[in-house]
Formats: C-alpha cells, sequence, structure tokens
C-alpha cells in the first residue's frame, strides 16, 4: 500500500458529504471563503465567522450560536475557544462517520425524541462534544486564550 493512499481516502470520506455541504452553505450565504483556518492536532477547522450566516441559521431554525458542517464551523461572531473546543469534536465526529453523520446525528435525536429526552441536548454526538470542551478547557490555564493546541494560519 502507498503511503498517501489512507490519507486520501479519509480526506474523501470526509469531504462526503459534510465538506462539501459546508462549502455551499457558504457560498449560499454570500461569503467566498472562510475567516480563518484553525489547527488543533490532527484537526482542522476552516471557520466562518460572518454576520451573513444568520441566513444559514434562519433556515435550519436552530438556535445556535456555532454549527459544525464537515470541517466549517459557522458563526455569527469570532468563536470563542469553550465553543470551538466543542465544535472540534464535531469535525472528529464527521471525519469518523463521513456520509453517515448526518443520518446518525438526526436518528439518534429521534431516539432521544422517542425515549422522553430532549433531541439536541440528550443526542450522544452533542453530548460528547459538551464533555471534550469540558475536558479541553478545564485543561487550559486560567489565563488561557484559546484551546489547547491551536494553531491558526498566518501566525
Amino acid at each position: 500500500m502507498r503511503q498517501g493512499r489512507p490519507s486520501a481516502a479519509r480526506d474523501l470520506w470526509r469531504a462526503l458529504p459534510g465538506d462539501v455541504m459546508g462549502w455551499m452553505i457558504m457560498q449560499n450565504c454570500g461569503i467566498q471563503a472562510p475567516t480563518r483556518k484553525v489547527q488543533v492536532g490532527d484537526v482542522t477547522a476552516l471557520l466562518v465567522e460572518d454576520r451573513r450566516v444568520a441566513r444559514w441559521f434562519r433556515v435550519n431554525r436552530m438556535p445556535v450560536s456555532a454549527q459544525t458542517v464537515g470541517r466549517y464551523v459557522f458563526s455569527l461572531d469570532p468563536v470563542p475557544p469553550h465553543i470551538l473546543a466543542h465544535e472540534l469534536e464535531h469535525i472528529r465526529q464527521w471525519e469518523r462517520f463521513g456520509p453517515l453523520y448526518l443520518g446518525l446525528y438526526f436518528g439518534l435525536s429521534a431516539l432521544a425524541v422517542l425515549s422522553g429526552r430532549r433531541p439536541y441536548w440528550d443526542n450522544v454526538f452533542e453530548v460528547a462534544a459538551r464533555r471534550r470542551a469540558e475536558l479541553e478547557m478545564a485543561a487550559l490555564p486560567a489565563d488561557a486564550g484559546s484551546a489547547p493546541g491551536t494553531h491558526e494560519d498566518g501566525r
């Protein structure tokens, strides 16, 4: 097996459909490019921090401060460290489940409702993202201003 092959396969898996959908959402909001790219460990986030993201948030009717689609993180304002840590876990989930992620996410929300629980708060993907963010933020020094291991392009 060639050395570069697993990475190419992983990138293709991740891109279908998450990154394609994220790019399309960004374009449909009238935004040409992500605001910034953030690398945390082996996770890359493409942050789209722009008031025009409100167009997308109105369409999906979810009262959120940020939302991840593939590696794209959408927010009306600059993403604070605790939200970034949460959204990075969603990027990991997209990478792990690829094109199956959305079906699994909504299926688990439906299962939560059928079990008498809350579709967002009790969704196992959200529980995992909150847990990961709490652990990462607890590991930061009190005066730290960014998520651990964060490197932005153009440093």
